[in-house]
C-alpha cells in the first residue's frame, strides 16, 4: 500500500513536471514569435547620423526592409552628410529594383520618384569619385532622364577637362537652312532659324536672340530650331554657342523680312497717238528686285532699289484701264489698275483746291486724294494685321507719305500705288494716312480698326489646366509657395492656357490678374514636387489628362544655388520646358471617314497635345467659326489622326483645326 501511494505521489510529481515545462517552452515560444513580429515593426538598425542636432537616417512609417525604405533612407543619410550609409542604403535597394523610374508604387496608390542610380552618382561625385559617379549617372540618364543627373554628368565633365589641362575652346556653329551670306527675302511671320553647334568640350548652352534654346542635354553635337516672329525689315540675330568650359562663339543670322507690297509710281503719262500712251515711272521695295508687268507683258526695269521704267504702250478701243503688276523677291504683290482717263487728268491738268482751315482736304474736285480697297472709315476685324491697299493721286508731285508715325519712302510720283501691312493691337487702333505734295499742301484720311479676338483664340477656349500645390516638406513650404506663386505668375503672362489654381494664394501680389474661377472644369492636371535640400533644389512637374489620366509631359529643373536669380531662372526654365511642348499651331484637315479625321499634323507640331479645336476659317473683317472639338487618336511625324468628340454641323475638308 506503501509503495503504490508512493508511486502515484512520484506520477503526479511527473505530470507536474511537464506540464511546468510545456508552459515554459510555450511561454517562450510565444515571446519569440512576438520579438519576431515587433522586431519587423521598428525602425531596422542602422549606424546613427546625427548632424546639427537633428537624426538622420529615418524613414516614413515603418522600416519592412523593402526598397523604397532603403531609397528613403539613404536619401535622409544623404541629406546628414553620412555618405557611406547612404552608399549601403541606395546598393541595398538597387538589389531589389535596379530601375530609376518617376511615380513608381510601392504599396496600394503610393507612388515616388525613385532615382537611386543618380543618387549614388550623386554621393560618389561628393566623394570625388569621378569614374563611379559618371557611371551611375550615365546608367539614371539611360533609365530616366532628370535635370539633376544631368547636371551633376556636366559638371563631371567639366572636372575631367580641367583635370587634362584643357585649353578652353571654341565651339563652331553651322546654319542648315540659310547662308547668312545671301540675301533670302521671305514675307513669312515665323522665322524658323536651325542649325548644328559642335564642341569636343559639349555644347551646353544656345541662345538665340537672348532666348534659350531647349537643350534635353550638354553633347558635343547639337541640333538646333527655333521659330521666332519678326517684323519687317533686316535682322541680325545673334546666336550664342556655350561649352561646358565657358567656350563661347557668337555669330548673326541674318534675316530678310519683308511683308510690304513694292510701291508703284507714276511720274509721266501721256497720249501720243489715238489708243497709245507714253508711260514713265519708278517701283521701289527693300528687298531691292521686283518683276512688273504691264497688261500681263513684262516690263525691263533699270536701276537697283529704285528701279525705273520708261514705256509706250497701246491699247485696244475703248479700253479705259492699264493693269500693272509688282512683285518683289519675297513675292509680296501691289496691282494698279491704272484709269487712263484720271491719269491723264491728273498728270496733264492743274486743278483748283479749296482749303479747309489748316489743312488741304480732298473731294472727288480737289488735287490730292487716297483711295482705299475694302476699308471703311470704321472697320471690325478678327485678325491682327491688315492690309491697306490703295492709291493716292496729286496734280502735284509728292513728297511725304506717313502711315501713323511711320514714314513711305516715296520719289515724287503723282500716282502712287501701295499695299502695306499695318499691326493692330487687341481693341481700336487709330489709324492716319497723311499725304504732302510739293506746294505744301496735306491730305490727312483716318481709320478705325477695332481688332476683336476670335473664339477659337480666346484664353477660355484652351486647356484649361488645374495647378495644384507642389508637394513638399513642411520646413520648405514658404520657399515651395513662393516658387509656385512665381511659376503660375509666368503661366499666365505667356497667355497659352486657363490656369485654374488649385492651392493657397494668401501671398498673392495681385490675384486678379490670375483666372481663378474654380468653377470652370479642367482638361488637365499639374501637379509636382519642390525637394530642398543640403545640395540644392529639384523641382519635377507633371501635366496628366484628367479624362485618361495620361501623362502628357513630365519636365523638371535643378540648382545648386537658391538665391532669387537662380529660382528665378528655375522658374522660367521650368515654364518655357512645359509651353514648349504646347505649340500654338494650325493644320489643314487631309480626309474625313466616318467619326475620324486626319490632319496635316505630325509628332514634332503635336508634341505632347491632345485636344484640337476644329473650326471654319473666314476673311480678316468675318470672325472664324468655332465648329467642335477633337481628340488626338494616333500620330506619325507628317500627320495624325483624330476622334470628333463634338461638332455643331458636319464636318468639310475646308475646316481646319488648332491645337486646343
Amino acid at each position: 500500500m506503501v509503495a503504490q501511494t508512493q508511486q502515484k505521489f512520484m506520477s503526479k510529481k511527473n505530470d507536474s513536471a511537464m506540464f511546468k515545462l510545456f508552459h515554459t517552452i510555450t511561454i517562450k515560444s510565444v515571446v519569440s514569435i512576438l520579438l519576431i513580429v515587433t522586431a519587423c515593426a521598428v525602425p531596422h538598425p542602422g549606424p546613427v547620423c546625427d548632424k546639427d542636432q537633428k537624426h538622420y537616417g529615418v524613414v516614413d512609417g515603418t522600416f519592412r526592409s523593402r526598397w523604397w525604405n532603403y531609397y528613403q533612407r539613404g536619401q535622409s543619410y544623404l541629406e546628414g552628410e553620412c555618405l557611406k550609409a547612404a552608399i549601403s542604403d541606395f546598393h541595398m535597394a538597387l538589389a531589389q529594383k535596379d530601375q530609376d523610374q518617376r511615380m513608381i508604387r510601392t504599396y496600394g496608390m503610393h507612388f515616388v520618384d525613385y532615382f537611386p542610380h543618380r543618387e549614388l552618382g550623386f554621393v560618389y561625385y561628393l566623394l570625388g569619385d569621378l569614374d563611379e559617379a559618371q557611371k551611375e549617372l550615365n546608367q539614371s540618364i539611360s533609365q530616366e532622364s532628370s535635370a539633376k543627373a544631368l547636371y551633376y554628368l556636366d559638371q563631371i565633365r567639366k572636372k575631367q577637362m580641367q583635370k587634362e589641362g584643357q585649353k578652353i575652346n571654341t565651339p563652331f556653329l553651322e546654319f542648315t537652312q540659310s547662308n547668312t551670306h545671301e540675301k533670302q527675302w521671305t514675307r513669312d511671320e515665323h522665322i524658323t532659324i536651325q542649325g548644328i553647334a559642335t564642341d569636343d568640350q559639349y555644347v551646353s548652352d544656345i541662345q538665340i536672340n537672348n532666348e534659350p534654346v531647349d537643350l534635353k542635354e550638354s553633347a558635343k553635337r547639337v541640333c538646333f530650331k527655333k521659330d521666332i516672329v519678326l517684323p519687317q525689315g533686316i535682322h541680325h540675330i545673334p546666336i550664342q554657342v556655350k561649352n561646358l568650359l565657358g567656350g563661347c562663339f557668337t555669330q548673326d543670322y541674318v534675316a530678310y523680312v519683308d511683308h510690304q507690297g513694292p510701291l508703284i509710281e507714276i511720274l509721266v503719262f501721256e497720249q501720243i497717238r489715238a489708243n497709245t500712251f507714253h508711260m514713265e515711272g519708278m517701283v521701289s521695295d527693300i528687298s531691292g528686285t521686283v518683276q512688273l508687268s504691264l497688261d500681263q507683258k513684262k516690263l525691263d526695269l533699270s536701276g537697283e532699289k529704285k528701279q525705273n521704267f520708261n514705256v509706250t504702250h497701246t491699247v485696244t478701243s475703248h479700253k479705259n484701264e492699264l493693269i500693272l503688276s509688282a512683285t518683289d523677291e519675297a513675292g509680296n504683290e501691289t496691282h494698279a489698275v491704272l484709269n487712263i482717263s484720271e491719269a491723264t487728268q491728273i498728270l496733264e491738268k492743274h486743278l483748283i483746291a479749296s482749303r479747309e482751315d489748316t489743312y488741304l482736304y480732298a473731294k472727288q474736285s480737289k488735287k490730292m486724294n487716297i483711295t482705299l480697297s475694302d476699308w471703311k472709315q470704321t472697320n471690325t476685324v478678327y485678325s491682327d494685321k491688315i492690309y491697306l491697299e490703295g492709291y493716292i493721286s496729286s496734280a502735284s508731285p509728292l513728297e511725304k507719305f506717313m502711315i501713323n508715325q511711320t514714314p513711305i519712302a516715296m520719289n515724287k510720283g503723282q500716282l502712287v500705288f501701295f499695299n502695306i501691312p499695318v499691326q493692330l493691337n487687341k481693341g481700336k487702333n487709330d489709324i492716319q494716312l497723311t499725304v504732302k505734295n510739293q506746294r505744301k499742301e496735306i491730305l490727312i484720311q483716318r481709320l478705325s480698326f477695332t481688332r476683336m479676338t476670335p473664339e477659337i483664340s480666346k484664353l477660355d477656349a484652351r486647356l484649361h489646366v488645374a495647378m495644384n500645390q507642389l508637394k513638399a516638406s513642411e520646413d520648405v513650404s514658404d520657399a515651395r509657395n513662393s516658387f509656385q506663386e512665381m511659376m503660375l505668375t509666368s503661366f499666365i503672362q505667356r497667355n497659352r492656357f486657363y490656369v485654374i489654381p488649385k492651392f493657397s494664394r494668401n501671398n498673392a501680389a495681385d490675384p486678379s490678374a490670375f483666372q481663378t474661377n474654380e468653377m470652370q472644369i479642367s482638361h488637365v492636371t499639374l501637379s509636382g514636387q519642390y525637394i530642398d535640400s543640403r545640395y540644392g533644389v529639384e523641382v519635377s512637374v507633371r501635366m496628366v489628362d484628367n479624362e485618361t489620366t495620361r501623362v502628357m509631359t513630365v519636365k523638371d529643373t535643378y540648382s545648386e544655388n537658391k538665391d532669387k536669380a537662380a529660382i528665378t531662372r528655375m522658374v522660367d526654365s521650368l515654364s518655357f520646358k512645359i509651353h514648349n511642348e504646347f505649340p500654338i499651331v494650325k493644320a489643314s484637315i487631309q480626309q474625313i471617314k466616318d467619326n475620324i479625321i486626319q490632319i496635316s499634323l505630325g509628332k514634332h507640331q503635336l508634341k505632347a497635345q491632345n485636344r484640337l479645336i476644329i473650326f471654319q476659317p473666314s476673311e480678316i473683317n468675318m470672325k472664324p467659326e468655332l465648329v467642335g472639338f477633337a481628340k488626338i487618336t494616333e500620330i506619325d511625324s507628317n500627320s495624325s489622326k483624330l476622334m470628333i468628340i463634338h461638332t455643331k454641323r458636319p464636318l468639310s475638308l475646308t475646316d481646319r483645326v488648332i491645337t486646343q
